[in-house]
């Protein structure tokens, strides 16, 4: 929701200003916004320009003139109407629509702000009832907005059933399909290709990072679990990246900026990528973690003068990882299934004892584009704006 929403109630436009390139309105509820009339017409909704049926845009954005401006604005009908000094089509704007939609605001905050943890989330993990987000849309919802705020959300009370977890995925969203299980089946296997289906300890990671776009979902679904030991542990990727921002923002740099090859194979697949180990956005914000050491390829993919600073950069990156204050620990019980942000929250697991006991966890790989979606479906926000 745009910082406008929150201003107006019912926007009304009482005056405008026509300028060289945008035009300036004036709210009846106060304040202004600008508009460039190249993004004007690029949003017209007139029928020359704009499907009404599928919400999509006709008219190509590389036709608007460089050079285009207002010949005439008017306010009439409870509309915006423009006339353009190219002759085209008028266009007439809704005021709510514009509201909505104005640009003109410093700052503006996305509309989910990833909230960073560390060990103290341990006693604030967030948690749902599967029966309620299975059967009521709004608890889903609800769920997956507080996933994409914090990236680990717990679901209990969830059916102990094999092919339970890819019910879950295929109710909300998709399944995202691998070179690998499209269900995993976590559990200690006598041919393993990957230290997962061993019962070592595994350190904490993210999965396929030899895809050039991992999965970004992992829906963990536990159905037994009495053996000795296996903790599962967790570590806020987004914690770790502000930390370094602080402590040493040369570290940082370093990570952000030389590829690293990534490789995941098994007897029947091969996925290798070449990515930075830690990419941000514009804002400086996490956008995919890629750190699991056993995927690591010998580095050749950094100026040699260079070297020793990247394994300086690579080790700061692991202490703050491995710092016990950015962990949490825990003990997942059957019938519980956890959601973990695999472009942002590591995981790993205690080694566990090879006696008596099963510990059987099934997997699938979703989305959040998907789950977003759903979300915003959800709560009315769906559609073109």
């Amino acid at each position: 929701m745009g910082k406008h929403d929150t201003h107006f109630t019912s926007p009304s436009v009482i005056a405008t200003d026509i300028n060289t390139d945008h035009l300036t309105v004036h709210w009846a509820q106060g304040g202004l916004s600008r508009f460039h009339y190249q993004w004007l017409r690029d949003n017209c909704r007139s029928d020359q320009r704009f499907d009404i049926n599928t919400r999509e845009r006709k008219a190509l954005t590389e036709t608007i003139p460089a050079n285009l401006g207002a010949k005439q604005v008017e306010i009439k009908d409870s509309g915006l109407h423009i006339k353009w000094t190219d002759d085209d089509t008028d266009s007439v704007f809704d005021p709510a629509w514009l509201a909505k939609n104005a640009y003109d605001l410093p700052g503006a905050e996305p509309r989910v702000k990833p909230q960073p943890w560390g060990a103290e989330y341990t006693q604030a993990l967030r948690s749902f009832s599967y029966q309620d987000v299975m059967n009521d849309p709004h608890a889903a919802a609800a769920m997956i907005a507080d996933f994409q705020r914090f990236g680990l959300v717990r679901m209990v009370d969830v059916p102990t059933e094999q092919g339970e977890v890819e019910r879950f995925a295929e109710h909300l969203a998709y399944v995202r399909e691998t070179a690998f299980d499209r269900v995993a089946n976590i559990r200690v296997s006598v041919d393993p290709y990957t230290l997962g289906f061993a019962n070592a300890a595994l350190p904490l990671h993210t999965d396929c990072s030899g895809y050039s776009w991992p999965p970004n979902v992992m829906v963990f679904h536990c159905l037994q679990n009495d053996v000795a030991g296996g903790a599962s542990q967790y570590v806020d990727g987004a914690q770790v990246v502000a930390q370094l921002r602080d402590e040493n923002p040369e570290a940082l740099e370093v990570l952000t900026t030389h590829d690293v090859e990534f490789r995941l194979w098994s007897g029947k697949a091969d996925t290798l990528s070449q990515f930075p180990p830690v990419i941000l956005n514009n804002a400086g914000e996490l956008v995919i973690l890629r750190y699991a050491n056993w995927t690591v390829q010998p580095l050749r993919t950094v100026p040699f003068d260079l070297v020793p600073q990247w394994y300086d950069a690579w080790r700061a990156l692991a202490a703050r990882v491995n710092a016990p204050e950015n962990r949490l620990s825990y003990w997942c019980e059957p019938g519980e299934i956890l959601l973990i942000n695999n472009h942002r929250v590591l995981h790993g697991r205690d080694a566990f004892g090879d006696g008596e006991g099963v510990r059987h966890f099934q997997q699938v790989y979703m989305e959040l584009d998907d789950l977003a979606g759903y979300q915003r479906i959800v709560v009315g926000q769906g559609g073109a704006r």
